[in-house]
This record gives C-alpha cells, structure tokens and sequence, in this order.
C-alpha cells in the first residue's frame, strides 16, 4: 500500500502547472500574459495551483481542459497558470494565496484582481464564473 501512495504522490508531482501551461496553451510567466492581454484588451486569468493538489489537477484535467471551456478561455482572457511553490516569483507576491486552485480574473490595465475563483468547480460552476467575471470586466471598462 505505501508503494501506491508513493506513486501517486510522485505522479501528482510530475504533472504540476509547467506541463499544464503547455498542453492548455496557456502562459506560465504572469508579466507576459499581462503585457499580451493589455494589448488585446482582454483579462489575465491567473490559475494558482500547486504540485501536491489532487483538486488542481481534476480542476486542470476536467475543467480547464473541456472542449467547452477551453473556447471560452481563449476567447476572452489571456489565460496563465502558475504554480504557487515553484513559480512565487513568476506572479504578484498579493496573488499568493493558501487556497488552492484559486482563479484570479485581473483587469490588466491596473493588475487588480477583480473576479475570484476558490477551490475545484466542475464545467457548468467554472462557465457561470467566466461569464460573471466577463460581465464585470465589461462595466469596468465602461467606467
């Protein structure tokens, strides 16, 4: 039984956020997606996870990586994806935080965080979230 759980914890290290950047297609350097969603006046969605979260990887596997959500990812935010021990230095020391997976939906022409997503949702909870968090992107950008 211990060699199981060594397994996993070592299978839960192995697929931590730079392997998860990669197969989404999302950045893994905060300041890039900043720049690149300024300039295509769009979101930073920042995904904050670590490697030990079993939570992070069902939230990147079944939510994140749905044919549904994906489209609307890309469509609206500059989506990146950090993980909090490993990356600290890739991201804002106020978007540490010790609830994990956290979404933070960040207006990039101040870096304030403006929309919050705590733990694991499934793909209908995450889809209200990005719509809600879109809405009030838009009526930031009116004011």
């Amino acid at each position: 039984m211990r060699i199981v759980s060594l397994l996993f914890i070592l299978f839960l290290t192995l697929s931590a956020s730079p392997e998860a950047a990669k197969e989404l297609g999302y950045y893994s350097d905060y300041n890039v997606a900043l720049s690149v969603a300024k300039k295509e006046n769009k979101s930073v969605m920042l995904v904050v996870v670590t490697s030990y979260c079993p939570w992070c990887r069902k939230f990147e596997r079944k939510t994140l990586g749905s044919s549904s959500i994906t489209p609307l990812i890309k469509s609206t935010y500059v989506p990146v994806i950090v993980d909090r021990n490993k990356d600290a230095a890739a991201f804002p020391q106020k978007f540490q935080t010790p609830r994990i997976p956290t979404v933070f939906f960040i207006d990039p022409t101040d870096g304030i965080a403006y929309w919050e997503s705590i733990g694991y949702l499934n793909k209908k909870e995450f889809s209200e979230a990005l719509n809600d968090a879109q809405k009030l992107f838009e009526k930031r950008q009116k004011q």
